[in-house]
């Protein structure tokens, strides 16, 4: 039995939806007694929407660049979170710091917005409506994961090396495009990866994966199959083994 790790924005949501091609491969590669995996930094609220959305067969979702581990009845089988005084600095931060459109906090499950200035262009988070205030947010105590949106990818990526030059002793920020992610430190999307497969008594050399951004590198370098969308930039595919152009082609050549 194999096991492929997927992320999703960017590499099975490559193209401004999930291609029926990619829909179909998965289901051969399941067909053949594999396991499908999605390895996002969304939260299980999030990428739940978008696999009904798609009627995209998973067997595994993880989430929260890799804090958190769900079977495909949602079942937590993993589940790391943020120092709660810590979040509170992370909240004042994103405010703080200029050029930020909002921020999403993340209990585990379910995400909530905080709009932060609504004259920048949000690319994130569009539709996503606020449903707490912030003073709410605030006496919740449970942060999994937080999302600073930015303005600009150059300034996302500029804040994730701030938060990690600064903060490295409780957090790990990636820059993923618009957005920085936060998380506890020693979270990643192969940390996540690693416990599903301790789980399931998956071996590494039976591992397959596939990102296309900063947050997908240690998902790309995880076991000996690792592979980058050939629409991702030059820095990121140096990361990975395999190039493909999409999930089709990655499980055509692994079948």
């Amino acid at each position: 039995m194999k096991l492929l790790a997927a992320d999703y924005d960017g590499t099975l949501r490559y193209l401004d939806e999930v291609t029926k091609e990619d829909i179909d491969a998965i289901g051969k590669w399941r067909k053949a007694g594999n396991l499908f995996v999605i390895d996002t930094g969304r939260s299980m609220e999030s990428i739940l929407a978008e696999t009904l959305k798609y009627n995209i067969p998973v067997d595994y979702f993880i989430t929260n660049n890799g804090g958190m581990v769900f079977d495909h009845k949602q079942n937590e089988l993993f589940a790391s979170y943020l120092d709660p005084v810590m979040s509170l600095d992370i909240m004042y931060l994103a405010k703080e710091i200029g050029n930020v459109v909002s921020y999403v906090a993340n209990d585990g499950y379910h995400r909530h917005r905080v709009i932060i200035d609504d004259s920048l262009v949000e690319k994130r988070y569009p539709g996503l409506k606020p449903d707490l205030s912030e003073e709410e947010l605030m006496k919740s105590g449970k942060y999994a994961q937080f999302v600073i949106s930015m303005s600009e990818m150059k300034e996302a990526s500029l804040l994730a090396d701030k938060i990690n030059e600064h903060f490295s002793h409780t957090v790990v920020a990636y820059a993923n495009k618009y957005v920085v992610d936060i998380v506890p430190k020693g979270i990643s999307k192969a940390i996540g990866l690693d416990y599903l497969c301790r789980y399931i008594h998956v071996p590494i050399e039976n591992v397959y994966t596939i990102g296309d951004a900063d947050n997908d590198i240690p998902l790309m370098e995880f076991g000996m199959h690792g592979a980058c969308m050939k629409n991702a930039l030059e820095n990121i595919q140096e990361h990975a083994t395999f190039i493909y152009e999409n999930i089709a082609e990655m499980i055509g050549n692994n079948l």
